[in-house]
C-alpha cells in the first residue's frame, strides 16, 4: 500500500510538471514562434543568415522535446518496452547527431557575441548529458541513466523556459545571457535537488521498536 501511494504521488507530480511545460510551450509558440507563419515578421531578419541550419535543428529539437517525456513513464517502460527503447533512440539521435551540434554552430557563429560562450556551454552540456545517459543504459546502469536523462531533458526545456519571459518583458542581450547561464546551471542541479527533496519528504518506515528514525536517535 505504501509503495502504491508513493508511485501515485510520483505520477501526479509528473503529470503536473509536464502539464505546466505544455502550457509554457503553447505560450512560447504564440509569443515567439508566430514568425514561422508570418512572412513579414521582423524575426526573419534575425534568422535569415542561418535559417537552413535552424530548420533541421528545430525539427530535431522538437523531436527530443516530444519523445523526452516518454523516457520518464514507468508504465510505458514496463508495458511497451520496445516503444520505450525506440523513443529513447530517437531522443538520443535527435540531440547528439543533429540538435546539439547545430545549436553549438548557430550559437557561436550567428548569435550575439555576448552569448557565444554560454551557447557553447549549453550545447556542449546538452550533448554530454545525453551521451552519458545513453552510455549508462548500454551498461545497464539504470539509476544513473535516469538521472542523466533528467539532466538532458532539462537542457531541452531551456528552449521553452528561456522564452517564457518574452510574453511579459523584453530582455537585452546582456540580460538574456544572464538568464541563459542561470538556466544552464539549473539544468545541471535541478534533477538532483528534486530527487533529494523527494527523499527528504518521503515518510520513513517505522523501526521494529515502533519508533521512527529521528525518535530513536533522540532517545
Amino acid at each position: 500500500m505504501v509503495g502504491s501511494a508513493v508511485r501515485a504521488e510520483r505520477d501526479y507530480a509528473k503529470w503536473a510538471f509536464f502539464s505546466l511545460m505544455a502550457a509554457f510551450t503553447l505560450l512560447v509558440i504564440y509569443v515567439d514562434e508566430r514568425f514561422l507563419v508570418i512572412p513579414s515578421d521582423p524575426e526573419w531578419r534575425h534568422i535569415t543568415r542561418f535559417k537552413w541550419w535552424l530548420l533541421p535543428h528545430g525539427l530535431a529539437g522538437a523531436t527530443a522535446l516530444l519523445t523526452g517525456p516518454m523516457q520518464f513513464s514507468d508504465a510505458l517502460r514496463k508495458s511497451r518496452p520496445q516503444l520505450h527503447r525506440l523513443a529513447g533512440r530517437l531522443y538520443v539521435g535527435a540531440i547528439c547527431l543533429v540538435a546539439a551540434p547545430l545549436a553549438f554552430y548557430i550559437g557561436v557563429v550567428y548569435e550575439p557575441k555576448v552569448i557565444h560562450l554560454q551557447q557553447a556551454f549549453q550545447a556542449g552540456l546538452w550533448w554530454l548529458t545525453t551521451a552519458v545517459a545513453f552510455i549508462s543504459i548500454l551498461n545497464r546502469q539504470v539509476e544513473r541513466h535516469k538521472a542523466w536523462v533528467a539532466r538532458s531533458y532539462c537542457f531541452c526545456l531551456i528552449f521553452i523556459l528561456s522564452r517564457v519571459p518574452d510574453a511579459f518583458v523584453h530582455l537585452t542581450n546582456a540580460q538574456l545571457a544572464d538568464e541563459l547561464w542561470s538556466l544552464t546551471v539549473a539544468a545541471l542541479v535541478a534533477p538532483d535537488l528534486a530527487l533529494t527533496a523527494r527523499d527528504l519528504l518521503r515518510r520513513r518506515k517505522p523501526r521494529p521498536d515502533g519508533r521512527r528514525g529521528a525518535q530513536a536517535f533522540a532517545a
